[in-house]
């Protein structure tokens, strides 16, 4: 079975991040980390009044300030990626101003500069991969200016090993920071998208639970009626038989026969779901007035996902059902299907009348004729063959459209 990793354009990250839920979260992530840094330059201050380090105390301050001015417009904006991108900006700048001023040079920076190198990780996370990298460009551009200008001797003496590679150590962390981001938001992204699918598939599996529900009702009523009956129809069969009325008698067995197929069948095959949807096809079919002609052949568990097959037979019969509602005369409707699985393949066929010439893309997919077009439910079988390493057909010959699909599940 062919298994691969989905994987998302840099649109498709951004939009995800734009996702109300994702933001409010987000939002308030920033928040807290907004407040901590405030909390943190706060008590980072107390130090430096005992010692009377007033370079360091304007620095936190000045950090503390900037923090609480984002964290109220953040408040009333909810917009995370705005206050990371213009809080970082301005955090390195204050930054610049503090390592530039610095003239106690017995007071190291590493600090500083370890807190610039984990930069990235944070506003990827707050920003997501694209404003994210964006606004961790800020600590780069802080080292290049600082390190690699004249600048560098306004600055305390630095390492070769410092002046030389942290940007080059920086812009690592930009890479690594923007994978773990691009990792984290693809696995989000897939398992909305997975959970969507198994909210969509879990209504579609109740709406048929309510539809068998009512073609049970429907068959004990009938059954009922037949069994409270059936006396009466016994004693006319046998006053037909005990006349020598065999002709009578056999064309009122043809009516009983008739009237029986009121009764809708329930079981098709081992396999659970299939037969959950053929007994609601089979139900529209009678109802429609033509009987759906079933070849069935599929064990209880194989190799297909439940969710892949649902899809694949509710959509082979519904597109089947609705080329015979165009069909105005009853006598003409019809639709073939077959659905066999040999140990390693799995064959999907249904054929039926239709009325309207069909268009098809380059692709080999019929274009829909419906007025407002969706053309999902072919694509949809065609990608589920591939998916399983096989191939999906469709064909219109004449008044006769064939879907044929080849599976392999092992």
């Amino acid at each position: 079975m062919n298994r691969f990793k989905p994987t998302y354009s840099l649109r498709q990250l951004i939009e995800f991040e734009k996702d109300k839920a994702i933001m409010t979260q987000k939002t308030r992530a920033t928040l807290i980390l907004l407040v901590g840094f405030v909390v943190y330059s706060i008590v980072a201050s107390i130090p430096g009044f005992w010692i009377d380090y007033k370079h360091g105390i304007v620095t936190n301050i000045s950090i503390a300030i900037l923090f609480i001015f984002l964290s109220i417009i953040l408040k009333y904006t909810n917009n995370h990626i705005m206050v990371t991108i213009i809080g970082t900006y301005m955090f390195m700048l204050i930054l610049f101003f503090h390592l530039l001023m610095e003239t106690d040079w017995s007071i190291g920076m590493d600090a500083f500069w370890l807190f610039v190198l984990i930069t990235p990780f944070i506003t990827n996370y707050l920003a997501g991969v694209f404003y994210g990298s964006i606004s961790a460009l800020s600590g780069l551009i802080l080292s290049i200016v600082l390190f690699y200008t004249p600048l560098q001797y306004c600055l305390q003496p630095y390492g070769e090993n410092m002046m030389q590679w942290f940007a080059i150590i920086y812009i690592v962390g930009m890479m690594s920071a923007a994978v773990i981001e691009y990792e984290l938001t693809s696995f989000q992204i897939a398992k909305a998208e997975s959970d969507a699918k198994l909210a969509y598939y879990q209504k579609v599996r109740a709406n048929r639970l309510k539809e068998q529900l009512q073609i049970y009702d429907t068959n004990e009523k009938v059954i009922r009626k037949y069994k409270h009956d059936i006396r009466h129809f016994n004693r006319v069969l046998a006053g037909f038989i005990n006349e020598k009325k065999y002709d009578e008698a056999s064309a009122y067995l043809k009516e009983f026969d008739s009237m029986l197929e009121d009764v809708t069948a329930v079981s098709f095959c081992d396999n659970q779901i299939v037969n959950e949807l053929l007994t609601i096809y089979t139900s529209r079919c009678q109802k429609m007035g033509f009987k759906l002609r079933v070849k069935v052949s599929v064990p209880e568990h194989f190799p297909m996902e439940e969710m892949d097959l649902t899809s694949l037979v509710a959509n082979a019969l519904e597109n089947a059902v609705e080329a015979q509602e165009r069909i105005t005369d009853k006598e003409k409707r019809s639709i073939q299907f077959e659905l066999t699985y040999d140990g390693r393949k799995l064959k999907l066929l249904t054929k039926n009348p239709c009325v309207i010439a069909t268009r098809f893309t380059k692709n080999g997919l019929p274009i829909s004729t419906r007025e407002v077009q969706s053309g999902i439910g072919t694509s949809q079988i065609k990608s589920i063959a591939e998916k399983y390493s096989g191939v999906a057909s469709f064909i219109q010959n004449e008044d006769n459209f064939t879907v044929k699909a080849v599976m392999t599940c092992m």
